[in-house]
């Protein structure tokens, strides 16, 4: 993972993309660049390291926020930035050195299903 850091946003549309940037550009953190959708079935190094695209197209309405190569103490930084600001609340990732070799799309069935997950256990320890 030797790419300078950035973030990875996935179904962000053109205003929220552009608000996303002035925050971070406000901030001095790494710009944010855009999966497209000729990407979506690419892995994320591919992605990232190659800038490749494919000619299959992938579809989610997901929004999806991945952080590169940027240190834990900057993730909690920005993730607390970002509650307090009017963003999309997207599903929240580190690219790691396992998922860096995951195809987009397969990550991202992982996070819903984490996300998922995560709902049922909360809803379940709600009392009646």
């Amino acid at each position: 993972m030797d790419k300078p850091p950035r973030l990875l946003m996935w179904n962000y549309s053109a205003k929220e993309q552009e608000n996303l940037q002035s925050i971070l550009k406000e901030v001095g953190a790494p710009h944010a660049v855009p999966i497209e959708k000729t990407q979506g079935t690419l892995t994320l190094k591919e992605i990232i390291h190659l800038e490749m695209q494919s000619d299959e197209e992938f579809a989610s309405e997901e929004k999806v926020l991945l952080f590169y190569n940027i240190p834990p103490k900057g993730v909690h930084f920005l993730l607390n930035l970002f509650k307090t600001r009017d963003l999309p609340r997207p599903i929240y990732a580190v690219v790691t050195e396992h998922s860096i070799n995951w195809p987009f799309s397969v990550l991202l069935e992982h996070l819903i299903e984490e996300r998922n997950a995560m709902t049922a256990r909360q809803a379940s320890q709600e009392p009646a």
